[in-house]
């Protein structure tokens, strides 16, 4: 045997030795990314059980005070004139969280601390939740705008709202109109519509 057939020899080694090498490469990088997947859906189960563990506590939280109009969407009729509280503005969009614990604090009588900030904003979250997950939000895409969703599945979201702020203990279903509920479950949603755009544009 030569030199000539010695190198070819060689050459062929080596050749075969770096497709071993590549193939171990790309076996490990499927694992990897296998990893990865299952960590993404076990982030998403543990979310997932936590909004789950939410909803059943604040429904516990409901029915152990026994209100059997929850689900009863609140009216000027059923709201007497002396307890009525109006929009702080005439602008609907310009209603901000300042106006909200002012009418908490002065119509409603109640000390806005910590706890009420985060019952307010348990109960939107929840609401936003349970909107996006309805099929008739599902159908209009990833990242429907506030404008688009059908009126009276807004109006039936945001009495429930109202209706679960009640039942905490802060009464939104005396505000005309239900614009304290409104306003706010509309202005997460504008929020979160506004930084899910932002993600999608970056990507």
């Amino acid at each position: 045997m030569n030199n000539t057939d010695n190198n070819s020899i060689s050459l062929l080694h080596a050749m075969y030795n770096e497709i071993l090498s590549l193939k171990a490469g790309q076996e490990k990088a499927k694992l990897e990314m296998k990893a990865q997947i299952e960590e993404l859906k076990l982030e998403m189960k543990t979310s997932i059980e936590d909004l789950n563990l939410e909803i059943t506590a604040l429904q516990s939280q409901l029915e152990n005070r026994n209100i059997s109009n929850q689900h009863t969407s609140p009216s000027v009729s059923a709201i007497s004139s002396a307890n009525t509280i109006r929009k702080p503005v005439s602008i609907f969009r310009e209603i901000t969280l300042k106006h909200i614990f002012k009418m908490i604090s002065e119509d409603l009588g109640i000390e806005v601390t910590s706890n009420e900030k985060a019952t307010l904003n348990m109960c939107t979250k929840l609401i936003c939740d349970d909107m996006a997950a309805h099929p008739s939000v599902i159908t209009l895409g990833p990242n429907p705008s506030w404008g688009s969703i059908p009126v009276a599945l807004k109006k039936e979201m945001c009495a429930r709202h109202a209706n679960i702020m009640k039942d905490s203990g802060i009464d939104f279903t005396r505000c005309l109109g239900n614009w304290a509920s409104t306003a706010r479950v509309a202005h997460l949603w504008r929020d979160r519509h506004k930084r899910l755009q932002s993600y999608f544009f970056m990507l």
